[in-house]
């Protein structure tokens, strides 16, 4: 579970150029500057800020700022509890988009009301998820969620006629990034991921017996019978005919399938 706790939160403008002094504070601060520019150092890095970008400070980090007259921050330190660490360093506000939650935690300070304690620790915990959410450090997991979803779609149309383009497009990917990124992933094409989903399904309604072979082509999205039974024995070695496991005493058994080999 992800949490939050705010320790403050303010508004400032600069009226004259400014050289704060290096400081550090127990949890993250978060500092967006909605004007001005300058620059701020920490961890042993030089960041440049500037209009509708913000820094993102970890906990006990000494740091120094510097600014030109005209800018204007807002500012917050909270605690984070959980698994979150959030990403350090000075980034784009078009990248992550904070600032709408930096502006709800200010105005519910300046707006005190029964759930206003409540309200500032969900747009903190917000804020915090963004910020792992969009982050590089967090790439890894971006690429899991998107072939993960990538599975279910395919697990859910196998029987469709899946195009490899509508896939890319799914996944946010282009056409030839997609492939590589699959093949380098799974080991398999994307077309061949797909056959084995149909295979797998067309072995089960052989074992059940309850099936002709025509109608299982058709349930596993083949184009004909023909074009089943060939995959099937490039995939098995085996016919369809010799898979499947009909029941007996039953009226299947008396019917004749001549497309089964």
């Amino acid at each position: 579970m992800i949490t939050t706790n705010l320790l403050f939160c303010v508004n400032h403008h600069y009226n004259e150029d400014y050289c704060g002094a290096e400081h550090s504070h127990p949890c993250y601060e978060v500092v967006y500057y909605c004007e001005g520019e300058g620059e701020v150092t920490f961890s042993k890095r030089k960041y440049h800020f500037t209009k509708d970008t913000f820094m993102v400070c970890p906990p006990d980090v000494r740091h120094v700022e510097r600014g030109s007259r005209g800018t204007e921050v807002l500012y917050i330190g909270f605690e984070l509890y959980g698994d979150l660490v959030l990403p350090e360093g000075v980034f784009s506000e078009a990248d992550y988009g904070i600032r709408e939650y930096l502006e709800k935690i200010y105005y519910e300070m300046k707006h005190w009301s029964a759930y206003t304690e409540r309200l500032i620790e969900l747009f903190c915990t917000i804020l915090a998820i963004r910020l792992v959410n969009h982050s590089e450090a967090d790439e890894h997991a971006v690429i899991n969620y998107n072939f993960n979803n990538i599975m279910g779609y395919i697990s859910a149309n196998y029987r469709e006629d899946i195009s490899v383009h509508k896939l890319a497009q799914i996944a946010g990917y282009s056409y030839d990034y997609f492939r590589k990124a699959f093949f380098k992933r799974f080991g398999v094409t994307v077309n061949e991921f797909i056959l084995q989903k149909r295979i797998e399904k067309a072995n089960e309604l052989l074992e059940s017996g309850n099936y002709l072979i025509k109608e299982i082509a058709a349930e596993c999205g083949f184009s004909s019978v023909a074009q089943f039974c060939t995959k099937y024995r490039q995939a098995t070695g085996l016919t369809p005919k010799q898979k499947q496991r009909r029941p007996t005493g039953t009226a299947r058994d008396l019917e004749r399938d001549k497309f089964s080999d």
